[in-house]
């Protein structure tokens, strides 16, 4: 998102104001630019904080920063009130708000309290765990799956405060500053948090589903196991239920898929206490592929022509879930997305002079027939329409398309 502003002066430059080494007359314009403009202004407050570039001299003390943040503890579990670092190449903090499975309601959090917007729960230092200010972005809350947290870092607020501080002032607790509309330069902060909890959640299976099969097809997730002692025995893990056109189909998530007598009993047992046409069995931790089993291939078999007796064998294997699915409701559900047929090019069709050439035949053949009559006032006036009379009949007929009256046109013609 691009805010229309003045152009940014050069970090070089405003590094230079920070170590007091800009001229005068740069200084001044630089200045009056970073008064007025947030983003900048926070550059030159963490320029003017930073260590001198190099090594330091031999016996120099570098000041320690005023913050701390612990190690970060990723075998740890998400809890709501805890601060995390989310991401793998471009870390966001968070703010863990609400844990439901491996979805999980996060808060984006920074140490930018100069940015913080209306919107924005600015944190005391005396009450942050970095003994430095913080400021939660509750409105930018977004759900994320639970891989996307890499670390713990500590704990914000217990369980019984953490709804008074998501919604602030209160006790080491204030609001941001209202904004100054779409020029806010806190708008571009804003949106780049938001982005970065975008990307930590990329659209699920369920979603691409529901974007290509459309309407006709149902996609509910599937939370537990409803009286199915044998799948949760197995450890299999239910994932959602597509309904296209009376097709069923469940996806599940197991540790190895499906390969002793066990697995199919309960694959079985699935398959008729869902009342389901298939199920579409993963197994994430091993392989991205999906296999497709319906009430017959849960069974041993028969082949042919040998006659020897098979295992039980999935009908589409080899596949990304999404792919396998697509391609048994395709041969199954008769809701197929279908390309348009192909046509061969056409020429263009002029339907005026359409009416012209129609309108010359008829004429012409009228007065052919003109010489059967005997009565003469009768074959004078089919032998009329010889000539240029069947111009004026292609015209009365063209105002048909033009909005005029065919009816004027046709008195026209017979006055003539």
């Amino acid at each position: 998102m691009t805010i229309p502003g003045p152009a940014h002066p050069l970090d070089v430059d405003l590094a230079d104001l920070a170590d007091g080494v800009l001229g005068p007359g740069p200084a001044a314009a630089v200045r009056a630019h970073v008064d007025g403009c947030l983003l900048c202004r926070l550059k030159v407050l963490r320029l003017a904080d930073a260590p001198p570039p190099g090594p330091p001299a031999p016996g120099t003390v570098l000041p320690r920063p005023a913050f701390t943040v612990p190690p970060a503890d990723g075998a740890a579990e998400p809890v709501a009130g805890d601060l995390w670092l989310a991401g793998a190449e471009e870390r966001l903090l968070v703010l863990v708000v609400r844990v439901t499975g491996d979805q999980v309601l996060v808060a984006p959090v920074t140490l930018d309290t100069e940015a913080a917007g209306e919107a924005t729960v600015v944190v005391d230092a005396a009450r942050s765990p970095f003994r430095t200010g913080l400021a939660v972005h509750p409105a930018l809350a977004a759900v994320v799956p639970r891989a996307a947290l890499t670390g713990r870092l500590a704990t914000l607020a217990g369980a019984e405060e953490l709804a008074d501080l998501l919604v602030g002032p209160g006790p080491g607790l204030t609001k941001g500053a209202a904004g100054a509309g779409a020029t806010d330069p806190r708008a571009q902060v804003a949106q780049a948090l938001a982005d970065g909890l975008a990307a930590l959640a990329p659209p699920s299976l369920l979603d691409d589903l529901r974007d290509l099969r459309g309407p006709d097809c149902a996609v509910r997730p599937l939370a537990a196991w409803d009286d199915l002692p044998l799948a949760e025995a197995a450890g299999w893990r239910p994932l959602a239920t597509l309904d296209e056109l009376g097709v069923v189909l469940v996806l599940l998530d197991t540790p190895h898929g499906l390969v002793d007598p066990e697995d199919f009993e309960a694959a079985r047992s699935v398959l008729t206490r869902l009342n389901a046409t298939a199920l579409v069995v993963l197994a994430r931790d091993l392989s991205e592929e999906a296999e497709v089993f319906d009430a017959a291939s849960l069974h041993a078999g028969i082949d042919v022509p040998s006659g020897a007796h098979t295992p039980p064998r999935p009908l589409i294997s080899g596949l990304e879930a999404f792919d396998a699915v697509a391609k048994y409701l395709d041969q199954h559900s008769g809701a197929r997305v279908m390309s348009a047929p192909t046509r061969a090019p056409l020429a263009p069709v002029h339907v005026l002079n359409l009416l012209r050439k129609a309108a010359e035949d008829a004429a012409a053949d009228a007065a052919r027939q003109g010489a059967r009559f005997k009565i003469a006032p009768k074959r004078r006036g089919y032998e009329s329409l010889a000539g240029d009379t069947h111009f004026s009949i292609a015209t009365a007929l063209e105002q048909a398309f033009e909005g005029g009256s065919v009816v004027a046109g046709l008195l026209d013609l017979s006055r003539q």
